[in-house]
């Protein structure tokens, strides 16, 4: 009766406990692709910014949750064979793995929110735009540092992906006849990068004379400034609250195998 009572791994209580380990898990798994996926999307598509300002925590934040996130898939996946087959030392390995788990994705979620904080209250980010886009924009290597075709292309990517032009306030469009960028380049010059333009408007738009009354079918009038602060800001709170909400959700199919392990008698 001791293997196939109640209170055995075969018994209703173990049924139960199986049963719950197996629901919160998938949905653990689950939370964990979803922290993989979007730490993907959010490398792909927002690493490029980082060379704008600094510190860039949430590359890092990203680059945890692509791992972490790998990582807590092949521990769960792990844990239901173990579970399974009623390997007594697999699931407390599974266990332990976990709580390692929760600590790096918690670490991870809690860098995100720290960057946000940094980012609205501490770091000049416009300062920090406008001094790339006057000292490094467009500039080769050979006479300016080697992160300049790095900022280049993200000053591009910027403008381009946010339909923008320029940083903020009295620094828009007109910025860039101040920057190193227009003042070493040979007559004719171009007014405005290519990325400031309406796609398909480019020809005219690079020749056109800014001192002339502004003509918004040509290129982008809203600055850059506001639209990437918020949207970083946005996207880093949905990466720190995914990533800590993902971390506590990981402790408890840990502690329904933990407590089946102990039900198994072997």
């Amino acid at each position: 009766m001791g293997s196939f009572g109640r209170w055995s791994a075969y018994g209703s209580l173990g049924r139960t406990i199986r049963l719950m380990f197996l629901s919160t898990n998938l949905l653990a798994m689950m939370l964990a692709l979803a922290v993989l996926v979007y730490g993907s999307w959010l490398y792909h598509n927002r690493a490029q910014y980082a060379v704008l300002l600094a510190p860039s925590l949430y590359i890092d934040v990203s680059r945890i949750m692509i791992l972490v996130g790998l990582m807590a898939i092949i521990n769960s996946l792990a844990a239901v064979y173990a579970v399974l087959k009623e390997l007594r030392c697999m699931i407390f390995t599974f266990t332990i793995a976990s709580f390692i788990i929760f600590i790096m994705l918690l670490i991870g979620g809690m860098m995100g929110l720290v960057f946000r904080y940094k980012l609205m209250y501490q770091i000049p980010l416009n300062l920090k735009m406008l001094t790339s886009l006057r000292e490094l924009y467009g500039i080769d290597d050979s006479i300016g540092s080697a992160d300049s075709e790095e900022l280049t292309y993200a000053w591009d990517s910027l403008q381009a992906n946010f339909k923008c032009c320029g940083i903020n306030g009295t620094d828009d469009y007109h910025v860039w006849r101040t920057s190193k960028w227009y003042m070493h380049q040979k007559a004719p010059k171009k007014s405005l990068p290519e990325s400031c333009c309406i796609p398909g408007k480019e020809v005219e738009c690079v020749k056109h004379d800014l001192s002339r009354p502004l003509n918004s079918t040509l290129f982008y009038t809203n600055t850059c400034y506001m639209p990437l602060k918020t949207d970083l800001l946005e996207v880093v709170h949905i990466a720190a609250i995914m990533s800590i909400v993902s971390s506590i959700v990981l402790l408890i199919p840990a502690g329904f195998a933990a407590f089946y392990a102990c039900l198994i008698q072997k």
